[in-house]
């Protein structure tokens, strides 16, 4: 009664946004990634992941209720693509080459939406992007992720490294809540305060 109708218009939507250019290459275009430096790109990493997952969903959910899906949804998922880059790192939009980021974005098809799941490929696209994220200026939720992909890898010295990083330089006196930013003055960021929740229970837990 609630889930559905959602999951079925969206997959529609997804269906209906990308642009059909030949066999793996159905592109989505003209985007804000969820790096909110990358405006107007096209084929972002998290923006085109983000539509299979939810393809992918509610096809799983028409199963489940023994209804018919649109049949255009699987091809669509199949044919969204996730780029790389020469390097073998998962690329953040077509045009990405080698800037600095300010929210993580390629990191989270490792999690939470498990589009990549290998774990090599993981840390390949960890090792390039925590070192493109800048010092001062960019918001605490990415580091979170990072740190919580470090622990789900094994890596305990870097989960434990980015997890102070995540809020350790954003506390604020008296009372230490977490701002936005490294020195920052805008209490309470709740975004960055969820991403440490997520570290301890689905990284380190």
């Amino acid at each position: 009664e609630k889930g559905w109708p959602i999951l079925s218009s969206t997959a529609d939507f997804w269906a209906s946004r990308v642009e059909r250019n030949g066999p793996n290459h159905y592109d989505i275009k003209n985007v804000v990634a969820a790096d909110e430096w990358a405006e107007n790109v096209d084929n972002n990493a998290f923006t085109n992941a983000a539509a299979i997952a939810n393809l992918k969903a509610a096809i799983a959910a028409a199963n489940v209720l023994g209804v018919n899906a649109n049949i255009d949804w699987q091809n669509v998922a199949d044919n969204i693509p996730i780029l790389k880059m020469s390097n073998g790192v998962t690329q953040e939009y077509a045009t990405y080459k080698d800037t600095g980021i300010k929210q993580a974005d390629v990191n989270l098809l490792a999690y939470p939406l498990k589009i990549i799941t290998d774990t090599t490929q993981i840390r390949k696209d960890l090792e390039f992007y925590s070192k493109r994220v800048p010092n001062e200026g960019t918001p605490a939720m990415t580091q979170g992720i990072f740190a919580l992909l470090y622990a789900r890898l094994g890596d305990d010295a870097k989960a434990y490294q980015w997890f102070k990083e995540a809020y350790e330089p954003n506390l604020l006196p008296p009372f230490g809540v977490i701002a936005e930013t490294k020195g920052g003055t805008n209490p309470y960021f709740a975004t960055g305060a969820g991403g440490i929740l997520q570290c301890i229970l689905m990284g380190f837990g």
